[in-house]
């Protein structure tokens, strides 16, 4: 698998869903770079052969692969090589497309790290949860300076990694990837790198599609009030996110319904002020749907504020629920919803690390 004639890409966050984009676009042929966050972990991944293993466990889900496997049978791993890993600071060598697959609380200081190697005509694609982060990027890194062309994601692939597989990751559930291009603030045009970081994925066997700002703006958004919904609501209760649709209205009680009726129609009221021209695609009936859709087809995973919750680091809370309940704010429009779930998972996490 040769990387001839092609540049190379640099991943920057080796979790989950860095290494699902960073193993399928080095069996593409890409040459590939993970960016670690230090020298030891670069040890330990060359130690280990310089490769990155991918579970497809989706395929037990899917009626057609499933067929192929025994019951009881393991998925073997597909296990992609050649790919080679640094720190951050290691050298001060250009990065001309780089993949930021960072969690969002993690992106500013991250992105911080790298940002000396990247120019103009430099491509940064982001695959954050939440909001804000982009402009937390602009507003601290480049007020003053010519940035890089940047490229916002939303990704819906469901993955994971276990304890001890440290550059192992689980694809749980086929999602979809959808990406634009972020309007440039002088209006400039997008250099060369990023079309060739488009193309690049847009060719990958995940579901992705490039899709115009206008188009992924809404994605966006009610990306932002499921995670706001299902994340904080599966992290306070320990549970897997199949469990939202099993408690179904009972003794005359709205039960978790209830809940996520009120907390779509304060998302929306938020959207309506704050995003008024997508008010009929962000509507409460709208979100509630897709939120619907999102806990059925990621029934069987445990969310990320979950995990995180669990394993006593700090989560994205602050970009999701902290995000709305910020954006109510400045439209004035009240948000005791989003408020008390931002409150509840913060004691979470202090408790979760006592």
């Amino acid at each position: 698998m040769s990387g001839s004639g092609l540049s190379r890409i640099h991943i920057l966050g080796a979790g989950a869903v860095g290494l699902l984009f960073a193993a399928h676009l080095r069996q593409a042929g890409h040459p590939i770079t993970l960016l670690l966050r230090t020298q030891a972990a670069v040890d330990r991944f060359e130690r280990q052969g310089c490769r990155i293993s991918v579970v497809n466990d989706w395929m037990r889900a899917n009626p057609a692969r499933s067929r192929l496997l025994a019951p009881g049978e393991p998925i073997a791993p597909c296990a992609v090589d050649d790919i080679q890993a640094e720190t951050p600071a290691s050298t001060h060598a250009a990065i001309g497309k780089l993949i930021l697959a960072t969690k969002a609380q993690d992106t500013l200081r991250a992105f911080a790290d790298v940002r000396s190697r990247l120019d103009a005509q430099s491509t940064v694609v982001m695959l954050q949860n939440g909001m804000g982060a982009f402009e937390a990027i602009q507003r601290e890194l480049y007020a003053h300076a010519a940035a890089p062309a940047f490229i916002v994601g939303t990704n819906a692939h469901g993955c994971l990694r276990r304890a001890g597989d440290e550059f192992s990751t689980h694809h749980t559930a086929m999602g979809t990837c959808r990406l634009a291009l972020r309007p440039a603030v002088a209006g400039s045009a997008p250099p060369d790198s990023a079309l060739e970081l488009l193309t690049a994925l847009g060719a990958l066997p995940l579901d992705v599609a490039v899709v115009n700002w206008s188009e992924l703006q809404p994605l966006l958004l009610l990306k932002l009030a499921a995670n706001a919904i299902i994340n904080p609501a599966t992290a306070l209760a320990g549970c897997h996110n199949r469990s939202m649709r099993l408690l179904k209205h009972t003794d005359g009680h709205a039960g978790i319904q209830g809940f996520v009726a009120l907390a779509c129609a304060e998302i929306a009221a938020i959207y309506a002020r704050a995003h008024p021209h997508l008010h009929a695609e962000l509507s409460a009936q709208a979100i509630e749907e897709y939120v619907a859709h999102i806990i059925d087809v990621t029934a069987q995973n445990r969310s990320s504020m979950l995990q995180d919750v669990a394993g006593g680091r700090p989560t994205e809370v602050e970009w999701i629920n902290g995000y709305l309940v910020r954006l109510g704010q400045q439209h004035g429009v009240p948000t005791p919803v989003n408020a008390a779930l931002y409150g509840l998972v913060k004691l979470k996490e202090s408790t979760a690390r006592e």
